[in-house]
């Protein structure tokens, strides 16, 4: 599994990320991360349930302390990989937009959306074989 953490450009808000979530380690650390940051325990449970499984992601937002935590499972292919990464960073974005009163459709909320997947991207590319572009097996 690989962590990763970042503030959003000048506002007061920080994202932790968590990838490729395979192992009951790795789940116990994710559940560990969610319910420190305040995630109530039947949700922390029912995420890491979801992450058992391929293909699946999780985003927890603790409003009152301006922080996400992001959690992208195993995928079987990049395409997948992307696609859940797509997804989380759509919550991720609606929940910081909506403390800042950000309109969903408009560019500041694309701004956004971008920032946090220019800043996710040097963690997700160590999950890439760098001569093919495949997955990599394991990186725990």
């Amino acid at each position: 599994m690989i962590s990763q953490g970042f503030h959003i450009g000048d506002r007061d808000w920080y994202v932790m990320c968590q990838y490729d979530v395979r192992t009951e380690k790795d789940l116990a650390e994710v559940y560990k991360a969610l319910m420190a940051a305040g995630c109530p325990d039947y949700q922390a449970r029912e995420a890491c349930m979801a992450l058992s499984r391929r293909n699946t992601g999780y985003t927890f937002t603790n409003f009152k302390d301006h922080l996400t935590i992001m959690v992208i499972g195993e995928s079987i292919d990049p395409s997948q990989l992307y696609d859940t990464c797509q997804h989380e960073i759509k919550h991720a974005t609606e929940h910081i937009g909506e403390f800042y009163g950000v309109d969903p459709g408009s560019e500041e909320s694309a701004y956004l959306q971008g920032e946090i997947a220019r800043n996710m991207f040097p963690a997700v590319s160590i999950l890439f074989c760098p001569h093919c572009g495949k997955l990599k097996d394991s990186i725990n």
